[in-house]
């Protein structure tokens, strides 16, 4: 169907009146609502339950301004009213009402050529279930199946609670799979090692949607857009591979590489993250962050061209930095060194589709944790030295 389109705002006002013309059917995945959900409590908690039964089971959409009879799309009814106050209405009520909140929930008014608007509000899967509606002293669970929303049985809560920590440990065991075989020369190309090369970055970024079966990406499609590939602080060369698609630096022994695996997750790396003079290894601070500010962008603006939806989970891990320092004015006597060989900064969430500098903000709290390992509270002084293009601009 047309409202699945990729990008939200690709849809029109004809996607629309073919789902009548269609004479579409409600199910799991789409529900229509003739008339907007009001302000009283039970209009809120109706809304609530809608969204929350969608991100607790297969993800979907709810589409605002369809008429049905007895599940099946029958006329366009667009809604009056100023969409900016709807949506902020409708988003506040969204953010309040339902613990844990569900990211990566996306709404648009779309405008018919009659006068009003339809609304189509996109909701993920969730990574993070169940969902409660929590709303004037009612706290409930809902699901979906075929015949619409229902509360949640106890068997049914079990099962969602269990789905929702699977998924967690399944991304902490792939990130630390990979950075396994990245550190013991088994990832996509073996990279180089000794003077020159000391220590390794890997930037994981993990569709969420590749763990649950829910992402595959055309190679093709992939090889068509290697400019947004570039391995990290490098450019390299590119083919389809078993895994899927690969970009190289190029040398005789690779300094880096992206790979983008066949269920969406990119995972790139590069050498020397750190220095090693006068038996001091030392992370430079500057050209760490400046080529993942760089490249961090291009790899989500690739993701959204191959029709990889989010949430996207952040992983930036550095490999072979035990005794390492960080390269800033507080130099070793202020910083204590790092106590590990493998550094994985906790994983940070891109939840939707944003500006470049959206995509840097989102994983400063990892930068944040780079600096705890060395004992200083924050990185605050040092990201300021970026501007909102992530380019340097202090000294």
């Amino acid at each position: 169907m047309s409202i699945f389109k990729p990008v939200l705002e690709d849809v029109g006002e004809v996607d629309f009146t073919e789902l009548v013309a269609d004479a579409q059917h409600e199910g799991l995945g789409i529900e229509f609502k003739r008339d907007m959900y009001g302000n009283s409590d039970t209009d809120r908690k109706e809304f609530l339950k809608d969204l929350s039964s969608f991100a607790n089971s297969t993800g979907g959409h709810l589409v605002i301004g369809i008429d049905e009879d007895q599940g099946v799309a029958v006329a366009v009814t667009p809604i009056a009213g100023d969409p900016d106050v709807v949506l902020q209405r409708l988003e506040q009520i969204a953010r309040t009402g339902i613990e844990p909140r569900i990211v990566g929930i996306r709404m648009r008014a779309v405008p018919i050529a009659a006068g009003g608007f339809v609304y189509l509000i996109r909701i993920p899967r969730s990574w993070n279930p169940p969902h409660r509606v929590s709303l004037q002293n009612s706290n409930r669970f809902f699901l979906r199946s075929s015949a619409g929303a229902h509360e949640a049985s106890a068997e049914e809560l079990r099962a969602i609670f269990a789905n929702g920590a699977g998924m967690n440990d399944r991304i902490n065991s792939y990130v630390s799979d990979r950075v396994r075989k990245i550190a013991e020369d088994e990832g996509v190309v073996p990279l180089a090692r000794g003077d020159g090369a000391e220590s390794r970055l890997a930037i994981h970024i993990l569709p969420f949607a590749a763990f649950n079966g829910g992402s595959q990406i055309d190679v093709s499609a992939a090889r068509d857009i290697a400019n947004l590939l570039q391995p990290i602080a490098s450019n390299g060369d590119s083919r389809i591979n078993f895994e899927g698609f690969m970009v190289v630096r190029t040398a005789n022994v690779p300094h880096g590489y992206t790979q983008v695996f066949r269920n969406g997750i990119i995972e790139a790396t590069k050498v020397r993250v750190a220095t090693l003079r006068e038996n001091l290894l030392s992370i430079p601070t500057r050209s760490f962050l400046e080529p993942i500010f760089a490249r961090l962008p291009s790899y989500v603006r690739a993701l959204q061209a191959l029709n990889v939806p989010p949430p996207y989970g952040v992983s930036i891990t550095l490999i072979d930095v035990a005794g390492a320092i960080l390269g800033i004015d507080q130099w070793g006597e202020d910083q204590y060194r790092i106590d590990r060989p493998t550094l994985i900064l906790p994983m940070q969430v891109i939840a939707d589709y944003g500006s470049d500098a959206a995509y840097r903000n989102a994983i400063k709290p990892a930068v944040d944790a780079l600096w705890n390992a060395v004992g200083f509270p924050s990185a605050a002084d040092f990201l300021a030295n970026f501007n909102d293009n992530g380019v340097w601009i202090g000294r």
